[in-house]
């Protein structure tokens, strides 16, 4: 018999949207790194609805919306990207798992389209991707942007179509509903021996890519060896993890990642810095650029990544307004989520701040008097100075602010005409964001 499985990541800002488009341009680190020996970057099937480009997902995610008429509601997601999965060795039976002219692969990538667009809604899906230059195969990756009418506009709203799948399969959560209905559809559509995938709740297994199972497990040799010293907690879950299925090390890999950040924070949450590409220098911005994403997104890569992987397990900034009850499956200690939320917010104040310093400074090297962004506050994600300060006052790195109401004698109305200040044309150079 044979599995399929499904994945699902919540878009929430135009920054993801350009990470999505350089990932599937195979112009970012981690596509560079998943490259099959001897593949052709980019080598696999693919379509949007960008007009030029259908790797180009923020254009195509425009285009979308043109189509549709479609608008979008503050603080909800832009989107979602969905993995549809199959085992390979459902490919392989046809051919080359590699071979884009395998009927199979083929097969796979319309029926995964089709697929979304049964309960996302007509015209959903505003780009598509069976990646065939990596060493694994059979996963279409989505890009989904349903639209519902809301007081009689079109806007896009995914959790209004997730809602109505999770009442359509009978499901209890919108993830199982996403599961069931992609195995469902992969049985009635593909080949009537593919199943849904075990529950989770049952095995409750962490699923592993065998790349990087592979890395893992050299890793864990190196350390071993240097040491000289047996790690019975590694040997112990490097065993577990031989049996578990191959498809997926996403998740491990992104929890291991949140659970190194808190432990920074933990060590030395005072002194904690959000991890950055590398440190901004005056020198290394072009002043005759004018586009200033490349180096924003250069800089705040790493810092994005933490706050786009605590997002895809439900936690944020602002999880101190509840309770700090969000993440408690994946971290069980208060303490654990509590240090987690700083760190999220941290990580989020530092976007936004590297965000207005590249534009602040390519304006200052322009010349540009008019500087477009001269606060971080409203910048993606808003109001995260805010959080940083909620989140140390919880933790006791500093005082509750106080208010003080003083009480002043009325004055007596009288009208006085005010100068404009004087704005110079030279302003700080200040790297300290």
């Amino acid at each position: 018999m044979f599995k399929a499985a499904i994945r699902v990541n919540k878009i929430t800002s135009i920054a993801q949207l350009r990470g999505a488009t350089l990932h599937a341009e195979r112009a970012d680190e981690t596509s560079q790194a998943r490259l099959r020996e001897g593949a052709e970057p980019g080598a696999g099937l693919a379509w949007s609805k960008a007009p030029e480009s259908d790797r180009d997902y923020l254009a195509a995610f425009k285009a979308h919306k043109a189509e549709l008429g479609a608008g979008e509601r503050k603080g909800a997601p832009l989107c979602m990207q969905a993995l549809c999965v199959v085992s390979p060795e459902w490919v392989k039976a046809a051919g080359d798992l590699h071979d884009p002219e395998n009927p199979r692969n083929r097969a796979l990538f319309d029926q995964a389209k089709a697929w979304a667009e049964s309960w996302a809604g007509k015209g959903a899906v505003f780009g598509a991707r069976l990646d065939l230059d990596e060493a694994g195969g059979a996963v279409v990756d989505l890009m989904i942007a349903p639209v519902r009418t809301s007081r009689g506009k079109p806007v896009i709203s995914t959790q209004k179509a997730l809602v109505e799948l999770k009442a359509a399969t009978g499901e209890r959560n919108e993830y199982s509903a996403l599961q069931t209905s992609w195995a469902d559809w992969s049985r009635q559509h593909l080949d009537a021996q593919i199943e849904r995938g075990t529950r989770r709740v049952i095995t409750d297994r962490q699923h592993l890519t065998p790349e990087t199972y592979g890395l893992v497990k050299d890793k864990a040799r190196e350390e071993v060896l240097r040491d000289q010293v047996r790690t019975p907690d590694v040997v112990r879950a490097l065993q577990s993890a031989s049996e578990l299925s191959p498809e997926a090390l996403d998740d491990l890999r992104d929890l291991l990642l949140l659970q190194r950040e808190i432990q920074a924070h933990r060590r030395a949450p005072a002194a904690y810095e959000a991890p950055r590409a590398w440190a901004l220098q005056l020198s290394l911005v072009d002043g005759t650029k004018t586009d200033p994403w490349p180096i924003i997104n250069d800089v705040r890569k790493d810092a994005e990544n933490v706050v786009t992987t605590a997002q895809r397990f439900g936690m944020g900034m602002d999880d101190d307004r509840k309770g700090y009850e969000a993440g408690r499956a994946f971290f069980p200690a208060l303490t654990d989520r509590m240090h987690l939320t700083a760190v999220i917010a941290k990580c989020a104040d530092f976007c936004a701040r590297a965000e207005a310093f590249v534009k602040n400074t390519l304006a200052q090297l322009r010349g540009d008097e008019r500087i477009p962004y001269p606060s971080h506050a409203q910048l993606w994600p808003q109001n995260a100075e805010a959080a940083v300060t909620r989140n140390e006052q919880n933790l006791g790195l500093r005082a509750p602010e106080v208010t003080k109401t003083i009480q002043r004698e009325p004055k007596p109305e009288i009208e006085v005409e005010q100068e404009a200040p004087v704005q110079s044309k030279h302003r700080s150079r200040d790297l300290d964001f």
